[in-house]
């Protein structure tokens, strides 16, 4: 099966499971431990680098590109940020077809506060390497940021990545990091500002069926009354838990109820 905007996980069936997440590497266990050790007769799919907005013309092209494939969508899953997006998708097939089921892991909001978030966790990773003033500043600026354009997020999203990028340079002048590499930090980072932002536009109303929220330990769904599953796993092991698998792999076929 060739996909411009999907690359497969596991092939064990005709129908289509669509999963939702950051592309790129994090220590959190992702789809791809979940997709091997769900026993679902299934072929697991994962978007690839989401591409330029508007997060509608973006989920209309996936769901052509997986409609024309003639497999049905069983299922659409998301994690953390993907989730708003796996909604959005979800509703997008189901207007040519059965909706399919909508699992949602760790669910949240793409906040100007997330975003400040990501920025801090990122250059603390580095926090060796930085000077304490460096660390205080960046703090100083996504603070700021927040408070001055709490609605604007492509905005702080551009700052954040700016500073981001001086402060990487800095970080390879000093340990004589290659070229390439450094651009390899700051292009992965801004990669994943760039898919909180599309995310941003997503969320968690959908036309055509009910989501189900599977949530671990401090995470609560974003709506009110939702359809819930709460976990004794932790975030980062969420996907990667056997329980989780066998309690997919039974949603799927039908053996939990839906």
């Amino acid at each position: 099966m060739e996909l411009t905007d999907w690359r497969q996980l596991s092939d064990r069936g005709p129908d289509l499971v669509l999963c939702l997440d950051f592309p790129g590497g994090r220590a959190a266990a992702g789809f791809a431990e979940l997709a091997d050790g769900v026993a679902a007769d299934a072929c697991f799919l994962h978007f690839r680098q989401v591409g330029d907005g508007p997060l509608a013309a973006c989920v209309d092209r996936w769901a052509d590109e997986l409609l024309a494939t003639g497999r049905p969508v069983r299922a659409v899953l998301g994690y953390c940020a993907g989730t708003a997006m796996a909604t959005r998708l979800a509703d997008a097939i189901a207007a040519a077809g059965p909706p399919p089921m909508v699992l949602l892991f760790d669910a949240v909001s793409t906040t100007n506060g997330s975003l400040a978030t990501q920025f801090v966790s990122a250059l603390e990773s580095n926090a060796r390497h930085l000077t304490a003033d460096e660390l205080a500043d960046a703090r100083d600026l996504s603070e700021q940021l927040v408070e001055t354009y709490p609605d604007d997020l492509p905005r702080i999203a551009a700052a954040l990545t700016d500073r981001y990028d001086r402060l990487i340079r800095a970080v390879a002048d000093r340990l004589s990091v290659h070229e390439f590499l450094r651009q390899e930090l700051t292009g992965t980072f801004t990669a994943y500002l760039d898919y909180l932002l599309l995310a941003s536009e997503g969320g968690f109303d959908m036309r055509t069926t009910t989501p189900l929220f599977l949530c671990s330990p401090g995470y609560e769904p974003p709506v009110e009354g939702a359809r819930t599953i709460t976990l004794d796993i932790g975030h980062a092991d969420l996907l990667r838990a056997p329980y989780v698998h066998e309690l997919v792999a039974d949603l799927l076929t039908g053996e939990h109820p839906w």
